[in-house]
């Protein structure tokens, strides 16, 4: 975004942060942590109040799941039992009815994460930039946020997690633990914002959702 933080951009009078935090308070979600950089704490801080909502903030780290890692110590008020779902603020189009069937799934299998088919033809390409094969797209899914799991297992599997590597997320750390991840179907809309040019899209799908 060009420097821009994204949590604070507006859509329909709200910001991207606060359009996420409403979904999930719609979901029964009321208590949990925002992972953010430090200089933000108070604005987050003064946003969850407004939504009387009991969310900590706790200060992220220099990678993606250095921050979860960071938000898995700042749950105070869980048990290891209890299912703890990890998103990603910018996927303010998600909707409180997927929330609920991960963490439905994750309270059943452990672990979860919503994933969308694969609509289109998938082609591996070799170094030189040639078509090397066709991969069956059957067999493939795109991962979404939120991913469940049981606190318990997502923290065994990052104490395992091999310190030189970087995950794409958390449902990877599950698996190189040998944690299965139940699959359920993700949303077309669960967009991740990350470009100037997303603006516009994200703009015309929550035009009128502002109840």
């Amino acid at each position: 975004m060009g420097g821009t933080s994204k949590i604070w951009l507006t859509f329909e009078g709200r910001f991207v942060l606060e359009w996420t935090l409403a979904r999930f308070q719609e979901a029964g979600v009321s208590s949990g942590v925002v992972v953010a950089q430090v200089g933000d704490h108070a604005k987050i801080a003064a946003l969850v109040a407004s939504l009387g909502l009991e969310f900590a903030v706790a200060a992220g780290g220099a990678e993606r799941y250095l921050s979860v890692q960071e938000g898995l110590k700042a749950l105070s008020r869980v048990t290891p039992e209890d299912i703890v779902l990890i998103h990603d603020a910018a996927r303010c189009l998600v909707s409180s009815a997927l929330i609920g069937h991960v963490a439905k799934a994750a309270q059943e299998f452990g672990a979860a994460l919503p994933v969308l088919e694969v609509v289109d033809t998938v082609k591996t390409i070799s170094p030189e930039g040639f078509v090397a094969g066709t991969v069956p797209r059957h067999t493939l899914g795109l991962a979404q946020t939120p991913q469940g799991f049981r606190k318990s297992l997502i923290e065994e599997a990052y104490r395992r997690w091999p310190p030189d590597r970087v995950p794409t997320d958390d449902a990877e750390v599950a698996e190189q633990a040998g944690i299965p991840v139940r699959a359920v179907a993700g949303e077309r809309h669960n967009l991740k914002l990350t470009r100037p040019e997303d603006i516009p899209w994200f703009e015309a799908l929550l035009k009128g959702r502002n109840a």
